[in-house]
């Protein structure tokens, strides 16, 4: 990682040089100077063939070097800024302390560049990458030891009788079974460990299968392929006698060759041969590369039988590359699976001491129905004494048996993973392991965090946020992150990884000093991190440790029985003057301090329980932020901010569960915010709309509005100006908060959005009696929520109906309101693109589906329509119904769900 944290460093001297360099002023030339000599570092870091053939030592050195460097920059960028932001007065009076800190800085960097000099001039320290070839004999000793001991793992899990995989195994072999008579792959994939292997192993040996096809063949990949290795072990699968054939003709005519000497396409030839006549399987187990499969593919005739093969992947690119129907993802065990597994493994078929079950289904939980975990966890104690005593040692610390030296799950089995990760994606990865256990991690504020550490890399042409999406995607599809919630839109909004793969991010972070994880049972070790994640008491850990945190850019609390108050903040702003990235979950904050802006290098700040009111103006001095995220939706009351928010030129994201109210004087000049993309709750009053009108948010792409009575008004005029200056705004919120909107015309309104033509997302919260009229959308709108609805009309629901890319659809009653029923109608072929379809608190009495209506409806959600007792016929006709939730039923709708005959393809779910 010494690399990743050089070309940081590079970067982010780069961006001061460019950006402030009036903060640099006096000690210019030598931080030029620095960042030369680094630049020869990160070369030589990156021209090398193999890090691992760069000595240890050296590539800490270098790692230290190089946050030694960042932490000297830093703290001079900090100190001159406080100095700068000094009266004039002020800065005589500190004249003395600026000038020695001038020469305290160049002394510094003069010492970096020394050391730097010396670690590259040092021709011993780098004999590593001249004899990087000298090594190849130790380093095939190493890996063949890693690959016997996952043979050895593997062998344990794959039996006869495999516990689990009965629906997997059925569907992969249907799957194998089917289709027509070309040749096709079937490809399983999974994270490493899941039984990826087992399951194909149970499928190979089906007597279904083996009766099927008249050849079969098994060959491991590994993430080392080599073609040749692979081709001769296909051989010796079709061919048991290969070897002895090779042998006898060696002894026998001239022109007859031993397997060595057979070139990899003379290979390639035999294996064909072997296969031309016949239908036949072959497995290809833990194929890591595309390239791999496209080196041996050709080796496997299309011979017009039926053949098949399957391939076993951690990888989604692989699997897509290689079969031609889509992967199939391999589940973890249940609870009961799992139990089952363990207990034949540790028991072997014997009756077990009731007072052990619950302490081994507790160890059995911990495995989080991963099959390796459970068979390691179970050759522990298989030959333990099964005693609740013994038992209760390991209960509580099943990881860390698990990763231990002689289980080597980590190393064998999971790193492989990691290692084969490109460097882009392990800072990343890693990253995952500042959160707790089973956490589940929600993905916007993570791919924020991502970008203000500095992970992504700017290509100039895609938005920092997307690129890191991508990112996240990419460690999904390599089974290394799980995806745990999933909006109605599609779009992930948590994700979570297995706690031995935490273990490994933990273990490799600190390994790096990428960060450290503080709990209660290491509260007193001394570390020196760049990031820290306190997972215990707050109060605790102040009182307690005594680690050094000047040099920590990233701080997180994952405490939620703690609220912070003076003593605390003083405590922060001594201790952590470089940080970065802040973040404060669950914990309460009752206020924030005026000497916030102290924190200047601060890129990224997520409170989320939040008992203050106002944002101090000192905020505005954080000129390095990019993203502020605060709050629960648990006040009412809006947070004030202060209108100069324009200042934060390099702002990206404004969240704020609450509504925002800028406050403060507006007159002058006012700059725009050209990276601002996010605000997530604007209220409406002088301040707001005249930074509106002025085009200060040219380039957003979300905004949402809270319109008082006072400004509704104002509404179309503030729209207009929005759709004129933001071309990239795709997501709207407006929420009327007067009881009934009256400063304007509904058809003013519609005539205005029906002109942003880029918005895909629109939510309208207190529309009431907006659908009695006949109106126009957005037109591209494939999302859209409409709120306290007290009626509407058939023209009102045209005008919905005749959105042809509306994916969802919510439309939410007002719980309060207790009017006539009124009746909804789909006319015939309205809603041509609709997908998910949500009702709540309507007073509906009927719903009725013209011909032809919602032909693509998957899911539909229905949540206290008390007066709504049925459902259209047409509904259970539709091809594409997967889903229908009804909650909070009326008596007479619950009895006719309860009697109704639905096709297998609709899950019914009702909840009373």
């Amino acid at each position: 990682m010494a690399d990743s944290v050089v070309t940081f460093v590079l970067d982010h001297l780069s961006e001061l040089v460019a950006r402030e360099a009036h903060l640099l002023y006096g000690v210019e030339d030598r931080i030029q100077s620095l960042q030369n000599e680094l630049q020869m570092i990160n070369d030589l870091l990156n021209t090398s063939k193999s890090k691992k053939g760069i000595d240890n030592t050296v590539v800490n050195q270098i790692r230290d070097v190089a946050h030694l460097a960042e932490d000297v920059i830093d703290t001079f960028v900090a100190k001159v800024a406080i100095y700068k932001r000094r009266t004039m007065l002020g800065r005589m009076l500190h004249g003395f302390a600026q000038a020695r800190l001038l020469h305290d800085v160049a002394d510094k960097v003069n010492k970096i560049k020394t050391t730097l000099n010396e670690i590259r001039e040092n021709k011993d320290k780098y004999d590593a990458f001249e004899e990087i070839n000298n090594q190849s004999a130790a380093k095939e000793e190493e890996e063949k030891k890693r690959a016997q001991s996952l043979h050895k793992l593997r062998k344990n899990v794959e039996e006869e009788g495999v516990v689990g995989f009965v629906h997997d195994s059925n569907v992969v072999i249907k799957r194998l079974l089917e289709g027509g008579s070309n040749r096709k792959a079937v490809s399983i994939i999974g994270m490493g460990g899941l039984g990826k292997t087992t399951l194909a192993r149970k499928v190979y040996n089906n007597s279904e299968v083996k009766q099927h096809f008249e050849c079969r063949a098994w060959v491991y990949v590994s993430n080392e392929c080599r073609v040749r290795e692979l081709l001769l072990g296909l051989l010796k699968h079709l061919m048991p006698n290969f070897d002895q054939q090779c042998k006898d003709k060696k002894k026998g005519k001239k022109s007859s060759r031993a397997s060595s000497n057979l070139s990899e396409e003379e290979l390639k030839k035999l294996v064909r041969n072997k296969l031309e006549s016949r239908r036949y399987l072959v497995v290809v187990d833990d194929l890591w590369k595309r390239q791999d499969w496209d080196e041996v593919q050709d080796a496997f005739p299309d011979n017009n039988r039926g053949s098949r093969i399957l391939i076993t992947s951690r990888l989604k690119e692989v699997a897509l590359h290689t079969a031609h129907d889509l992967p199939y993802y391999l589940q973890f065990l249940s609870g009961e699976e799992s139990w089952e597994l363990f207990c034949r493994k540790v028991f072997r078929g014997e009756d077990y001491p009731s007072d052990l079950e619950a302490l081994g289904k507790q160890m059995v939980q911990s495995c989080r129905g991963l099959p390796l975990s459970i068979i390691v966890l179970a050759g522990l104690l298989a030959y333990k004494e099964k005693s609740h005593r013994e038992w209760s040692k390991v209960v509580g610390h099943v990881n860390w048996y698990l990763t231990q030296d002689e289980t080597q799950v980590t190393d064998t089995v999971l790193k492989l993973s990691y290692d084969n990760l490109p460097r882009r994606l392990k800072q990343c990865f890693l990253y995952l392991g500042i959160f707790p256990e089973d956490f589940e991690i929600p993905v916007t504020p993570l791919l924020q965090k991502w970008v203000a550490e500095g992970f992504i890399q700017d290509t100039g042409n895609r938005d920092l946020d997307d690129i890191a999406e991508d990112y996240l995607y990419e460690l999904i599809d390599r089974s290394l992150v799980q995806v745990a919630k999933v909006k109605t839109n599609g779009r992930l909004e948590t994700c979570q990884v297995h706690d031995l793969l935490r273990d490994l991010c933990i273990s490799e972070s600190k390994e790096d000093k990428v960060f450290e994880v503080c709990t209660d049972n290491n509260i007193l070790i001394p570390t020196k991190p760049r990031r820290l994640s306190i997972h215990s008491n707050m109060g605790n850990y102040i009182s307690s440790s005594n680690n050094d945190h000047s040099c920590i850019r990233s701080l997180f609390f994952f405490d939620p029985r703690y609220s912070i108050y003076g003593t605390e903040w003083k405590w922060l702003s001594k201790g952590f003057k470089l940080v970065r990235v802040m973040e404060f979950s669950y914990i309460g904050l009752n206020k924030i301090p005026s000497n916030l802006g102290n924190f200047i290098h601060l890129r990224y700040l997520r409170i989320q329980e939040t008992y203050f009111d106002f944002v101090p103006a000192s905020i505005l001095n954080l000129w390095n932020l990019q993203t502020i995220d605060i709050g629960y939706k648990r006040f009412v009351m809006p947070i004030s901010f202060p209108i100069q928010i324009w200042k934060l030129k390099y702002l990206r994201h404004l969240n704020t569960a609450r509504s925002i109210e800028l406050q403060g004087n507006c007159s002058g000049a006012v700059e725009r915010m050209w990276n601002l993309q996010t605000i997530s709750s604007l209220l409406l009053n002088r301040q707001a709309t005249s930074l509106i009108k002025k085009g200060t948010f040219p380039n957003l792409k979300r905004i949402g509005l809270r319109v008082t009575g006072e400004y509704e008004g104002e509404l179309p005029k503030l729209l207009q100006s929005l759709q004129q200056q933001s071309s990239l705004l795709n997501e709207l919120e407006i929420i009327f908060l007067s009881s009934y909107p009256g400063g304007f015309k509904l058809q003013e309104l519609s005539q205005i959005l029906e002109q942003f033509n880029c918005l895909t997302f629109l939510k309208i919260d207190n529309v009431f009696n907006l659908l009695t009229f006949a109106l126009a959308f957005p037109p591209n709108v494939t999302e859209l929520t409409l709120s306290k609805i007290n009626s509407f009309i058939d023209e009102g629901m045209n005008g919905l109906g005749n959105l042809t890319k509306l994916k969802i659809l919510r439309l939410s009653g007002n719980r309060c309101y207790f009017g006539n029923s009124f009746e909804l109608n789909c006319l015939a072929g309205s809603f041509p693109q609709l997908e998910v379809f949500e009702m709540e608190y309507l007073n509906l009495g009927k719903w009725k589906l013209g011909n032809g209506a919602m032909l693509r409806l998957q899911s539909v959600i229905i949540n206290n329509c008390e007066t709504l007792d049925d459902l259209p016929s047409k509904l259970w006709s539709l091809n594409g119904l997967r889903k229908v939730q009804v909650m909070k039923p009326s008596h007479q709708m619950a009895t006719m769900l309860e009697n109704m005959e639905i096709n297998n393809r609709v899950q019914l779910v009702t909840e009373c």
